[in-house]
């Protein structure tokens, strides 16, 4: 309402011709206040709000990112822009599945060496009850 009272003070001839559009929004205008008064008005701000800056940070993010891959492009190191497509990726594996196969195999078909070496023996434990002590002492065996 009190921009209708300023807009008819500065021109009253332009607001002849925005009269129509002037009474379509105004409507809108006092739903959308009593909807977003209160709590759930103070919700919906912060929200907009929130959504804003969140695709500002995408966007510097992905400007970061392109930063990124062209000095890695310049410099001769892969890059997020080199994906590998569908097919490359099952070649890859592949490859690389035959070569643990092939490691694998020359791991497990060396010779083995002719002395084994023998554990030393662990020493016996003899344990000894009497019958003042409550708990079993545990004495161990000298060689």
């Amino acid at each position: 309402m009190a921009l209708e009272q300023v807009a008819m003070q500065a021109a009253p001839e332009m607001i002849e011709g925005f009269q129509p559009l002037i009474d379509l929004v105004q409507p809108v205008f006092l739903k959308a206040s009593i909807l977003v008064g209160g709590i759930f008005g103070l919700y919906l701000i912060l929200i907009l709000v929130r959504i804003h800056y969140e695709r500002k940070k995408v966007k510097i993010l992905q400007d970061i990112r392109y930063d990124l891959d062209k000095l890695n492009m310049s410099r001769g190191v892969k890059s997020s822009r080199q994906r590998k497509g569908i097919f490359r990726r099952i070649i890859d594996k592949l490859k690389k599945i035959l070569r643990n196969k092939k490691m694998i195999k020359e791991f497990y078909h060396e010779e083995e060496p002719e002395e084994v070496l023998e554990r030393p023996k662990k020493r016996p434990i003899e344990i000894k009850i009497t019958r003042n002590s409550k708990k079993p002492k545990v004495k161990k065996k000298k060689r």
